[in-house]
């Protein structure tokens, strides 16, 4: 993992900054704690750091010119400095479209006076920027940002509307001025000013293939893209005991010979109703598996610096709570045994795992996801239940909703001949991949990486993507269920319960020390005058949920999720220093 930081300014020589560099890349100390390194030149500083304790893997890599002129690169994981840096000299800004897999990367040349940032095409590895008057300021994290001199960190309504939703614009950030490098993109920047390139979206093309051999492609480029993330490691997954992960452990297993090793996260007797134990035994048992079962206590779901390591991990406040903690400590635990490790994640986005069946006749008045919220009360997502609805109003959360998903619709890539449940189909995978998926992959690869483990996701594969996006609905849920086209691939690879098992969301704790913490922290948030989310929160409403703890009950964990969300929204306010300008 590496994480990386840099700052571009006309008007000032910034060799003589230095400490203002170290402080930017002090910023991204949670993607590499153990090694650091920096390159200054005149008008540019770029920082790295990463895990590794060889002072040489933390140096940006750097060429010199016969003029003198050098040619640097920092890179924050996913490809090295040297494939960038001959990539550049290759194909220029079109070297991007060349690299494979997750990516950041920031490349300065100095004969050109060109900066140019980029971003892996489903934006699993992070990288924000701030424009200023003489440049930019660039980061892997956007607090780094956010903590430069020329920044001031503000959120206005459109930045609260994003929060609190958890959808914005791919390319924006929550704080105001912020920007991203969107997925599938380059940002360079020179002398005449900035420009974004896009160098890969999804196409609609006819499919041409029959089942067999679409299942046939499917399983190729699987085992093609396993081995590419497995190359040079020891195989481990992490294995739930759900359909995407155990095909995935069966996959290894069978493409490279070798039994992987595998972690199961447990939760003693107090996570979901649904256990994933027995089912992940029966997969290790099948492939002889080298396996450890790590426990999360429930005590440790509440310590106050594992909260706000997972805080400075995510970069931003979600309404997820120990969904946040729990991965963050277990990638802790499974990091002491292996430094890489594959996992499942981004499967449903592929293989249509979301939604289920797609149902003829619906026509989609929201983002799917907020549609579900909606059958549950929840008009605006989860975890809005705590917010002062006269915020709500203000910062008018609803036509926020209705104009990203109208954006986001009008985006969406059609052929003139398709047939309306293809149609919708097409629109709820790209919905998924452009704005739900950065909840679950670069939500995995973020908490592992600031727990000093390196996440890689085989599904993230853009060549599956282009193949599925233009399977017919019909042919991705031919046995009447969601992921027909991956129980087909499965079927040799897990045993036959975990193929007709129900799909389960990811497990929580129902301990009630855990509860009992929260309604702790709800107490002491609403006894302190001067903390800065108290504007926002309904007070009564929380008032409320202290003298009844079991309103926290709602939904399983839904309840839980309007607490968790304005306790770390409290928390990352005061982290960053925000200004709320409304």
């Amino acid at each position: 993992m590496a994480g990386i930081a840099g700052w571009l300014d006309q008007e000032r020589d910034l060799r003589g900054r230095q400490l203002t560099v170290a402080e930017l890349g002090a910023g991204v100390a949670a993607r590499g704690r153990k090694g650091a390194g920096s390159w200054l030149g005149e008008h540019i500083a770029l920082v790295q750091r990463t895990h590794d304790p060889d002072p040489s893997q933390s140096q940006p890599a750097t060429t010199v010119g016969p003029d003198g002129s050098a040619l640097v690169v920092a890179v924050g994981d996913g490809t090295s400095a040297a494939t960038v840096l001959r990539a550049w000299e290759r194909w220029g800004e079109s070297l991007a479209e060349h690299l494979d897999g997750a990516f950041a990367f920031a490349l300065w040349d100095e004969r050109k006076k060109a900066l140019v940032l980029g971003r892996d095409r489903f934006g699993i590895k992070p990288l924000s920027y701030f424009p200023t008057p003489g440049g930019v300021v660039f980061a892997s994290e956007t607090a780094a940002v956010a903590a430069h001199p020329l920044v001031t960190p503000e959120i206005d309504a459109t930045g609260i509307g994003a929060v609190l939703s958890q959808i914005r614009s791919p390319g924006t950030g929550v704080l105001r001025g912020m920007l991203e490098v969107p997925p599938g993109h380059t940002v360079t920047f020179t002398p005449r000013g900035r420009t974004v390139r896009r160098y890969w979206a999804l196409r609609a093309r006819p499919h041409e293939l029959d089942r067999a051999a679409t299942i046939a492609r499917v399983r190729e480029l699987l085992e093609d893209s396993i081995g590419r993330e497995a190359d040079g490691t020891d195989p481990a997954v992490l294995l739930s005991g759900g359909l995407d992960s155990s095909v995935l452990t069966g996959l290894v297993a069978a493409s490279t010979g070798r039994a992987p090793r595998t972690f199961t996260v447990l939760f003693g007797d107090t996570a979901a109703a649904v256990p994933d134990r027995p089912y992940a035994e029966e997969v290790v048992r099948m492939w002889h598996c080298d396996h450890r079962e790590i426990t999360v206590r429930p005590g440790e779901l509440l310590d106050p610096v594992t909260l706000a390591e997972v805080l400075a991990a995510k970069d931003q406040p979600t309404p997820f709570g120990d969904k946040n903690t729990t991965p963050y400590l277990f990638s802790g635990y499974v990091a002491r045994h292996v430094p890489v490790v594959l996992s499942g994640e981004a499967a449903d986005a592929l293989f249509g795992g979301h939604d289920g069946a797609v149902e003829e006749g619906r026509v989609l008045t929201s983002f799917p996801w907020i549609e579900r919220s909606r059958r549950f009360g929840m008009p605006y997502g989860i975890g809005t239940g705590l917010i002062d609805p006269a915020l709500l109003r203000a910062v008018d959360i609803e036509g926020h909703l209705e104009r990203t998903f109208r954006e986001a619709l009008d985006e969406v890539p059609h052929l003139p001949g398709d047939k309306p449940v293809d149609r919708l189909a097409r629109q709820i995978d790209h919905l998924h991949m452009t704005r739900l998926l950065e909840q679950a992959v670069p939500h995995s690869e973020r908490l592992g990486a600031a727990a000093g483990l390196d996440i890689r996701f085989p599904f993230a594969d853009h060549r599956l993507y282009d193949l599925l996006y233009n399977v017919p609905a019909a042919e991705k849920s031919f046995e009447g269920r969601e992921k027909s086209l991956l129980r087909a691939v499965g079927r040799d690879l897990v045993p036959a319960s975990v193929l007709t098992r129900a799909k389960v969301p990811y497990p929580i704790t129902y301990d009630p020390e855990y509860k009992a913490g929260l309604v702790r922290r709800l107490r002491d948030l609403l006894a302190d005058g001067s903390a800065p989310v108290r504007p926002l929160v309904d007070l009564a409403g929380v008032r409320r949920v202290i003298d009844d703890p079991a309103s926290l009950d709602r939904g399983g964990w839904l309840g839980r999720a309007d607490a968790e969300m304005i306790l770390q929204l409290d928390a990352w306010l005061r982290r960053l220093r925000v200004h709320v300008r409304l």
